[in-house]
């Protein structure tokens, strides 16, 4: 697990690892140069592209020159035939350099071309045209201008600097832009809207922040890196590993983690040669109606790939040889109307259980729904043994509670929730409207009552936040007032727990944006639960095994072409030791 540090911990983490390593800066800096240039030229083996630097006075200037450096070592200075072309772009230059930026600017080779961004302004129309005559068409810029600790607008000649990248990239001058720990103009946590950092959220061309293409960020990943509005300035998101001390950023305050590969083999429990299918326990999937079996096909699919014992689907019996066929190591339980209707008998023999995908909203969906819930909250107070039940809740079924809020009150603690971003709103909206959470709600989740606004004072058009920021508070809320865990989809997929904790996704793709995704990760969730019996821990294994076999499938088909059978198809479960 990488924990995410906000504010001064930042900073500190470096400074610190510097006075207790001990390291010199230089040389922490050189560290970082060595693992991001690896991950730069990791994409280019050839050498096919050149490489121009935009490097600002300071610390991220620096690490930005050393790249440079790393970068002509590896492919050296010719643009033709020898290799590819390394040049360097300074910003700000004529104010003083920090000291370790201009111990990487001595240090370049003299081959390096060095300019100044004076020398590549002049009229817009021209900028691409005169960009391309110095350096190439096919050149990747990296953007080293600003790092961290960036708040407020930007200020000349940065300004101009990242107007000048974002039209080369908007008329296709360069090949790709690599932004150094941050897009320049990025704050590093977004404290206020993304209004802030771009004059109209859907014009790039507008932003005083640089579009990446690719960030690759420097031990961690930081908050605006993951969250939609700022995230869309970065692009895909890698992290640089360069052994800052473990120590200072276990012990810093931060609720903010990202899933990493580390964390997930914490979590995934071992198989031993001596278990068998009742060792590995039980999954109920309560999913389609008569004309939406597809997405019963896809979340009972991925619940018996999740490595659990046992899958039960629960379907209309009209629909029940839709799943013999698809999924013949199903038990299947038949439900006697089109839609769902009825609970399974002996819901005390299943260890997790699923509604929700392809479900419907009728009234008997909804009068059943209310009857699993109830009987699974009334568990919880009478039997020991039902406390370790997990219940995943998914699209029909979070849109039966956003519709009837006293169901709130029945959802069992410990539930899953999986809402995308519009079952978010309206089950957030309705939250709101009920008294369940309030707009004033702290990031903590504690109730706030003496505000004395109501739920419309929070609304923003379609959606009952105002950013990301506040869509994040209002999450931590609904995960606290129902004691369940809230699994957000979408990139970098947010996982709240009731505690407060939020942890970010690193598995997934834009490829994976298609209908019956989330029915592949409501079964997967499903089934991992009855094996680990952990809401909690079911959620982020299923996150991350669903974004890594969305990864998996984009290799394949590429992120245009897969779709979710696809991801169904790719999921592996790797084993603990693996």
């Amino acid at each position: 697990m990488m924990k995410i540090l906000i504010g001064r911990d930042i900073r500190q983490a470096d400074l610190y690892t510097i006075e207790n390593e001990p390291v010199t800066s230089i040389d922490l800096m050189e560290r970082a140069a060595v693992a991001i240039e690896a991950g730069i030229a990791g994409q280019d083996s050839a050498g096919k592209h050149d490489y121009v630097i935009f490097a600002g006075p300071g610390n991220n200037g620096g690490d930005g020159l050393a790249v440079a450096r790393l970068l002509f070592k590896r492919f050296g200075s010719g643009r033709t035939g020898a290799g590819c072309g390394i040049s360097v772009v300074t910003v700000g230059h004529d104010k003083p350099l920090s000291q370790d930026c201009r111990t990487n600017l001595e240090r370049l080779p003299g081959e390096v071309k060095v300019c100044d961004l004076k020398d590549l302004l002049c009229e817009p129309d021209d900028q691409g045209r005169r960009f391309v005559s110095l350096f190439g068409r096919n050149a990747v810029v990296v953007d080293a201008i600003l790092g961290t600790g960036v708040h407020g607008q930007v200020k000349e000649p940065v300004g101009s600097a990242v107007g000048l990248i974002d039209g080369l990239r908007r008329r296709g001058a360069v090949s790709k832009v690599i932004s150094i720990d941050m897009p320049t103009g990025l704050p590093t946590e977004p404290e206020v809207s993304a209004a802030a950092v771009a004059e109209s959220p859907a014009e790039p061309a507008a932003c005083c922040a640089v579009t990446a293409d690719e960030t690759i960020t420097v031990e961690f990943p930081k908050l605006s890196l993951l969250l939609p509005e700022t995230g869309r300035f970065a692009g895909r998101v890698s992290v640089a590993h360069i052994g800052l001390d473990m120590g200072f950023i276990r012990s810093a305050t931060s609720q903010y983690a990202a899933v990493d590969a580390d964390l997930i083999r914490t979590l995934m429990p071992s198989r031993g040669e001596f278990d068998h299918k009742g060792s590995f326990g039980h999954a109920l999937v309560i999913a389609g109606s008569v004309g939406m079996m597809g997405a019963a096909v896809l979340s009972v699919g991925a619940a018996l790939r999740s490595g659990c014992g046992l899958v039960t689907a629960h379907v209309p019996s009209e629909e029940r040889h839709v799943i013999h066929v698809s999924h013949p190591s199903a038990i299947v339980s038949c439900d006697p109307s089109p839609v769902f209707s009825a609970l399974p008998s002996d819901l005390g023999r299943y260890s997790a259980i699923a509604a929700g995908p392809g479900l419907g909203r009728r009234h008997e969906s909804v009068a059943a729904l209310k009857s699993l819930m109830a009987a699974l909250s009334d568990g919880q107070e009478t039997d020991g043994a039902c406390r370790s039940r997990v219940l995943v809740l998914d699209a029909d079924a979070i849109n039966m509670i956003s519709e009837h809020p006293e169901m709130f009150a029945l959802i069992p603690r410990g539930s899953v929730l999986t809402p995308h971003v519009g079952e978010l709103a309206r089950l957030l909206s309705s939250a709101l409207e009920s008294g369940l959470i309030d707009i004033c709600e702290s990031a903590e989740g504690s109730r706030g009552r003496g505000c004395g606004h109501g739920a419309q004072a929070a609304v923003d058009g379609s959606y009952p936040w105002r950013d990301d920021m506040h869509k994040l508070r209002l999450a931590r809320a609904l995960a606290a007032g129902l004691s369940s865990v809230l699994v957000v989809k979408g990139a970098h997929t947010m996982i709240c727990a009731p505690d407060g904790r939020v942890f970010f996704n690193m598995t997934g793709n834009p490829g994976m944006a298609k209908g019956g995704s989330g029915d592949v990760l409501t079964g997967l969730v499903a089934g991992l639960a009855a094996r680990v019996r952990d809401p909690l821990g079911a959620a982020l294994l299923g996150v991350w095994f669903h974004g890594a076999a969305g990864d998996r499938a984009a290799r394949e088909r590429g992120v245009e072409s897969m779709n979710s059978s696809d991801i169904l198809d790719s999921i592996r479960i790797l084993p603990e030791r693996q």
